[in-house]
């Protein structure tokens, strides 16, 4: 009888590690994803001030009580920027009319060759929402800096001009200005746009 109740006990513990482990394994849903995300995104963001890509003073409160996308790149990048302006674009079309409420900023970290005209001249190639801002090195120094966004130069020994090396991600910001969720270059456009629907349910 101890040796039955001995193997019982076994089965039981086995059955229970195996529930532990596909519960940890599940995929999580959309909702336990956003706000496992959106932990510790209190201390993104801040005031700012830029230039737009026609030449106009900016600053973050002309775009308070919408809705924003906003990444930031360079517009001599090979090829994460397009691919993740790209993405945004396909975001923007899958939202449909949900797309009237959010306005997608591209932010330069390569303020010395990304000027007004040449943000214009790029991003017109993705789509027309898209709005450049640039500014002078210390204005984007400061974005990075209340965004925590990773940036460096990096010489191509190959070539004479220079690239960016940097992080890649979509901050999702609230119509109070406060940063909701960080999009990761793995997200879908499917996958965004079920996150931005909720974020905007829960707003």
């Amino acid at each position: 009888m101890k040796k039955q109740s001995f193997l019982l006990l076994v089965g039981v513990l086995v059955l229970m590690l195996g529930a532990v482990i596909a519960v940890t394994l599940m995929p999580a849903s959309t909702q336990t994803k956003l706000e496992a995300t959106t932990a510790g995104l209190e201390g993104l963001g801040g005031a700012w001030s830029l230039t737009d890509y026609n030449g106009k003073a900016v600053t973050d409160k002309d775009f308070s009580g919408t809705y924003r996308l906003m990444f930031f790149g360079f517009t001599y990048c090979p090829d994460i920027c397009p691919t993740e302006l790209k993405r945004l674009t396909l975001v923007l079309e899958g939202l449909g009319e949900d797309a009237t409420a959010i306005t997608p900023l591209f932010v330069t970290i390569d303020p010395e060759r990304d000027t007004p005209a040449a943000l214009k001249e790029y991003l017109g190639r993705f789509d027309p929402r898209f709005i450049g801002l640039t500014g002078s090195v210390a204005q984007i120094e400061h974005m990075e800096k209340i965004f925590k966004v990773y940036s460096a130069k990096a010489q191509d020994p190959e070539h004479t001009d220079y690239t960016v090396n940097h992080s890649a991600l979509v901050y999702l910001i609230g119509p109070d200005d406060k940063v909701l969720h960080l999009f990761h270059s793995g997200e879908t456009p499917a996958e965004m746009i079920a996150l931005i629907h909720q974020a905007m349910q829960r707003s």
